[in-house]
């Protein structure tokens, strides 16, 4: 989670997104809800439940409340309306109506915070490659001995890509998909007490199997990437002395280095794959029987008398209910695909976090611009206890080439 919330903050400002994105998710969930709240009362007219309606509408246009009964009493006053004017098929035209529109809204927030999150998705990577980038530049020379260039170039590519992809992408699943559950079972409640009391028993033990499901995923993540380093860093041994390795014959030696790192990177990408998709079909399964145990559940208190739910009421929300297998099994898939860019993005900040053993005093000068020339006075310099320059006094104008030639090696340089 620590490393999650890391990442997130190369999307500061938050405020300059975040309430948006709230906005259009808690519509979009809104509407959503009322697409399948509507099968009710679609359900009334053509079982011709109607006489019903009037007994539950309000006698006026109830007062704006943030609640689940002030919505229901809305439609109930507006329904009861059309069905009195206009009779049934008056009625049924008006929720077809209402059920479009409500669609319509509700892929058209969905679509305006999906905008916004790309928005967002490019400024989290832009700024994490820029400061990976500025802390490579930073560091000392040793640094560089004790790393491969193939592991540091996969952290500019591959473990950005895949903080991207698995990260940043998954972003609307945890902030949306919670929050479509919990308004799926404020609505669930509102309908059924103990129905969603039985569903809720049964769910946290699938829960805990993807959770450990997850926890696999994060360890094979951590060797995925650690292979794919070594083999790029084979890749770039091999390009930069392909000269030498033709020279002395080793070929077959560094086909064999390469086959190795190969496999064992394909073997670790098929077990994360294969406990990856575990998942879906699992947390879908689960779904699916206890929906199946609801339904028997459910139809024994009707038919025993001890619910206060009609027939299309529980069809209603049995469906309602059904949808919340969508984002459950959203959920489920992106805690695992958050694994691999979580493992990512720790390769990525632990670059970002190591410190230059070399740093400029507090109290260092910065030199002024080079404008007109440089000048050395008595410049002398050893290798050890051997001196190879003696006094030197040179003046190097801009632009000017300058040669040095002595008893024991010469330079040249230029000054442009």
């Amino acid at each position: 989670m620590k490393t999650y919330l890391r990442i997130l903050q190369y999307a500061r400002p938050l405020l300059a997104f975040l309430p948006q994105y709230l906005l259009y998710t808690v519509l979009t969930i809104f509407f959503s809800i009322g697409n399948f709240t509507l099968i009710i009362p679609l359900l009334s007219v053509l079982f011709d439940k109607t006489d019903k309606v009037p007994a539950h509408a309000p006698d006026h246009l109830p007062g704006f409340k943030p609640t689940i009964q002030w919505v229901t009493d809305t439609f109930n006053y507006f329904f009861a309306d059309v069905l009195t004017a206009h009779g049934k098929m008056g009625a049924l035209a008006f929720v077809c109506g209402v059920v479009v529109v409500s669609v319509l809204l509700s892929n058209v927030f969905r679509y305006m915070s999906l905008r916004l999150l790309a928005k967002v998705r490019a400024r989290v990577i832009r700024n994490l490659r820029r400061d990976l980038y500025h802390r490579i530049i930073g560091l000392q020379l040793s640094f560089f001995a004790g790393e491969r260039k193939g592991d540091l170039m996969s952290r500019f590519t591959a473990d950005v890509q895949e903080v991207e992809t698995s990260v940043v992408n998954t972003f609307t699943a945890v902030i949306k998909e919670p929050l479509t559950i919990i308004a799926y079972f404020l609505v669930l409640f509102h309908m059924s007490v103990p129905l969603t009391l039985f569903t809720l028993v049964l769910l946290p033990i699938s829960g805990g199997i993807i959770a450990t499901i997850a926890k696999r995923l994060r360890t094979q993540a951590k060797q995925s990437q650690k292979t794919l380093g070594t083999m790029l860093s084979v890749i770039d041994e091999t390009l930069g002395g392909i000269r030498v390795i033709k020279a002395f014959n080793a070929q077959e030696y560094i086909k064999g280095k390469f086959e190795e790192q190969n496999d064992q990177y394909a073997r670790t990408s098929r077990n994360i794959d294969n406990t990856r998709d575990l998942a879906s079909p699992f947390s879908e399964f689960a779904g699916v029987s206890v929906v199946a145990g609801l339904l028997y559940f459910g139809g024994t208190l009707i038919l025993g008398g001890q619910s206060a739910l009609d027939g299309e009421t529980f069809i209603g929300y049995v469906i309602l209910f059904s949808q919340v297998l969508t984002p459950a099994k959203a959920l489920s898939s992106s805690f695992g695909n958050i694994q691999r860019g979580l493992v990512a993005g720790e390769r990525v900040l632990s670059i970002i976090d190591t410190e230059p053993a070399i740093r400029d005093r507090p109290d260092a000068i910065v030199l002024p611009p080079f404008e007109r020339q440089i000048e050395f006075y008595n410049l002398s310099f050893s290798y050890g206890e051997t001196p190879v320059l003696y006094d030197i006094n040179l003046t190097i104008k801009k632009g000017q080439t300058v040669a040095l030639v002595g008893g024991s090696g010469g330079g040249k340089s230029t000054l442009a």
